[in-house]
């Protein structure tokens, strides 16, 4: 049983370190919330639209958290480096 939670795990973290970086970062620029969706957050997705891109804050903050989700799951992988876009 743990050895199924640990490759869905894995599974979820390869496939957030799979999103582009620099799609992300315009995404999170642009449409916060379609940049939380894009790497798998829906949940924050949903808090950053009916909150108003958390009073506006959204538009410094999601470039920058949806870039460390990115890199972290790169990082966790052993994959691509942070600033790979391939």
């Amino acid at each position: 049983m743990a050895t199924n939670a640990t490759s869905d795990d894995e599974s979820h973290y390869l496939a957030i370190a799979d999103k582009s970086l620099p799609v992300a970062i315009v995404l999170g620029i642009i449409l916060s919330p379609v940049a939380y969706y894009y790497v798998g957050r829906t949940k924050l997705a949903v808090i950053n639209f009916f909150t108003l891109n958390y009073l506006m804050l959204g538009l410094l903050l999601v470039p920058i958290h949806v870039y460390k989700i990115i890199s972290g799951a790169r990082s966790r992988e052993g994959g691509k480096p942070a600033g790979s876009s391939l």
